[in-house]
């Protein structure tokens, strides 16, 4: 049965329109079709038609009982994409939302709450966790893109190398204080309130006075005032607390290290292996650093497989 909307939209047409519309009558309507036909009235050169056809297809697919089956017709498929509109905000914005999957976003009711709230792109974050792991989010973000039909990208991001400071006496760490001078040096005695080990040679040999270096993700800031053999003497410019195994950025040196790690080179290659749509290089210094994970790329690059884009 047709709904009253559709009925009514046909009883008000002119004998020319209902005509038009009559032969496939006998044949348009199935209860369990999901396709709509959208140029019923495509040969017609009347507005009037093409204005009824327009709120009578809409009237019907509202109905949720029809869809058209001539063959003549061209099919369109009706959305069932979570009751989102085609043409909604989601679909049509132009800024990428890029959302990282941790423990509270891993499970797939999540990650899609998470596409449809705007992700356009999924980090998997290769510094925790296992391979599997990374592999099992993959598939149910595939599935997910599957089932809207929407294409969704993978972001595999490499840990790099990993420059720590050494551990201190007191596990807490120690509060330094800005003006004070406090030394990093290769000693693997356990530190204090005025130096502690720093187990990267490269980064002392790279630094010269004036250079900046970051601790603990930027919560310290220390600028080198003075250097000698083993050890740099840097002023606090940023105080905060320091403790074991902090992480350092060098911004102004040029370290003469690889970005890519033996663990880098494993996550790489199993990336490529499962398809990722991007690489993510987190320790990229020089044009030789973005030429040396190409090369790789190439080589581990399964036949037939789509090469991923890379980012620094």
């Amino acid at each position: 049965m047709y709904s009253p909307l559709a009925l009514s939209l046909l009883l008000s047409a002119t004998s020319s329109q209902v005509w038009a519309f009559a032969p496939s009558l006998p044949q348009v309507f199935d209860t369990k079709s999901t396709v709509l036909y959208s140029s019923l009235f495509s040969s017609s050169t009347s507005s009037t038609n093409s204005s009824l056809f327009a709120a009578t297809t809409d009237a019907l697919a509202e109905s949720s009982e029809v869809g058209f089956k001539d063959p003549q017709f061209v099919p369109v498929k009706k959305t069932t994409v979570a009751a989102v509109p085609k043409l909604a905000q989601r679909w049509r914005k132009s800024t990428k939302q890029l959302a990282t999957l941790g423990p509270a976003s891993s499970s797939k009711e999540m990650i899609e709450k998470l596409f449809l709230a705007g992700a356009d792109v999924f980090r998997l974050n290769f510094s925790h966790g296992s391979q599997e792991q990374k592999k099992e989010l993959l598939i149910m973000i595939r599935e997910i893109e599957e089932k809207y039909s929407h294409p969704i990208a993978i972001l595999g991001d490499l840990q790099g190398p990993k420059l720590r400071v050494g551990e201190f006496s007191d596990p807490n760490g120690v509060m330094l204080t800005q003006g004070q001078i406090f030394r990093l040096d290769l000693d693997s005695a356990l530190g204090d309130g005025t130096r502690v080990q720093l187990p990267h040679p490269e980064i002392i040999e790279a630094s010269e006075i004036g250079h900046v270096l970051l601790i603990d993700d930027g919560k310290v800031k220390l600028v080198v005032a003075g250097k000698g053999q083993g050890y740099l003497d840097c002023n606090v410019e940023v105080e905060g607390k320091i403790s074991n195994r902090k992480g350092v950025n060098t911004p102004d040196s040029v370290l003469d290290i690889s970005p890519l790690t033996p663990k880098d080179r494993s996550d790489l290659e199993y990336m490529l292996g499962i398809g990722v749509d991007w690489v993510a290089l987190s320790f990229v210094q020089r044009p030789e650093d973005m030429r040396e994970i190409h090369a790789l790329i190439d080589e581990k690059l399964p036949s037939g497989s789509f090469k991923p884009c890379v980012m620094a």
